[in-house]
């Protein structure tokens, strides 16, 4: 059974967990707060590994709001934590037109040059898609408002590359991109940095088995929704258009 939930908590169940295991999560910003509100969720099983994918947006007065894709369901901790929870199969048929979000970090991976005496070329490492292009772009002598359109394209060349796999359809023209964050976040002794960006069009339905399966969040190994899923990455929504 999968669940798709949306989560209202507000100020004060945040500050209800300072005084537990989650208090140093709660000082450490934004994303660490959030996945450890997420967490707190499924107070039955705390060692379960994570099976879960959400969204965090901003909620009314002055609360958080989140929405969640989870194999178990969620159960509120305290009074001012609301959970609003379905079993969720979603189901969408071929050429009906959807509108469409994601937040993603867009990563490619470059492997250095093979050097002599080696085997195989060594791993390749990650590299925020966006931030690759600028670099590209300001080496090859782009500036401006023709950098910025080079950033634009490979942000989105990384998702349409994906979006067939995932059933999907995008009309590029329709596809907007804003949001663009990068982050720093330090958990035990390591340093972790990683960008996000939110994607937003109108799409069509080209496989509707494949959509369902990237919108309960199982796609292709060569064609994953992002990295980073644990700190509120990689949620695909949509919603029917009339």
């Amino acid at each position: 059974m999968t669940y798709f939930s949306r989560i209202s908590v507000q100020p004060a169940a945040v500050a209800a967990l300072q005084g537990t295991r989650y208090k140093l999560a709660l000082q450490s910003g934004d994303l660490y707060r959030d996945h450890a509100l997420i967490w707190q969720l499924f107070p039955d099983t705390p060692d379960a590994g994570r099976d879960f994918l959400f969204r965090a947006e901003p909620g009314l007065n002055q609360g958080l709001r989140y929405y969640l894709l989870s194999k178990r369901q969620p159960q509120s901790w305290h009074p001012q934590v609301k959970v609003e929870t379905r079993p969720y199969l979603p189901t969408l048929a071929a050429d009906e037109w959807v509108q469409f979000e994601l937040r993603a970090n867009p990563v490619i991976s470059i492997a250095p040059p093979l050097e002599s005496g080696m085997d195989k070329r060594p791993r390749g490492k990650r590299h925020d898609v966006l931030m690759h292009a600028k670099t590209q772009g300001k080496q090859t002598g782009l500036h401006g408002v023709a950098l910025q359109q080079a950033i634009d394209a490979a942000a989105t060349g990384w998702l349409l590359r994906r979006a067939g796999k995932w059933g999907l359809q995008i009309e590029d023209e329709e596809l907007l991109l804003h949001g663009y964050q990068q982050h720093r976040l330090h958990s035990k002794g390591r340093d972790i940095r990683f960008a996000s960006i939110d994607y937003q069009g109108i799409a069509r339905v080209s496989n509707p088995l494949l959509l369902q399966q990237a919108l309960l969040g199982q796609t292709p190994a060569d064609a994953g929704l992002g990295h980073a899923q644990g700190f509120g990455c990689g949620l695909l929504l949509v919603k029917r258009l009339p």
